[in-house]
């Protein structure tokens, strides 16, 4: 369980640390009219990628990790646990077929982005 203790603090801490960016980000969107241009938040929104990435995958470790011994120590075996509901193949390929629309559309609006030249940035705020 220390595993799954750890994974979930992680995943929470880096949780609040995003939430603390983005609020951030809306506090001086909301007085400034723009987002802060200082060193220290946009090497922390370099940061936030990976973090996230982290986040996400400390969660699948509390899931999984979490959920293992209570099927392993004599209450049910892994086999057992599988489901049998109908339509499962079907939720597969619906959920990939979503995963691949968004990964299309980040591809296009990013290739946009790409496109339009950045405005002069105003250091200091």
């Amino acid at each position: 369980m220390p595993i799954v203790h750890l994974a979930f603090q992680v995943m929470v801490g880096i949780g609040f640390a995003l939430l603390l960016l983005s609020a951030w980000a809306g506090w001086s969107v909301l007085r400034r009219r723009q987002l802060p241009t200082v060193r220290a938040f946009l090497w922390s929104l370099v940061a936030a990628g990976p973090l996230a990435v982290l986040a996400l995958e400390a969660g699948w470790i509390v899931t999984e990790v979490g959920r293992q011994p209570w099927i392993v120590q004599g209450v049910m075996r892994t086999a057992d646990a599988v489901t049998d509901a109908p339509g499962i193949p079907w939720m597969l390929v619906a959920t990939l077929a979503i995963y691949a629309l968004l990964g299309i559309g980040v591809v296009v609006v990013l290739r946009l982005l790409a496109r339009v030249p950045l405005p002069e940035a105003t250091h200091g705020t």
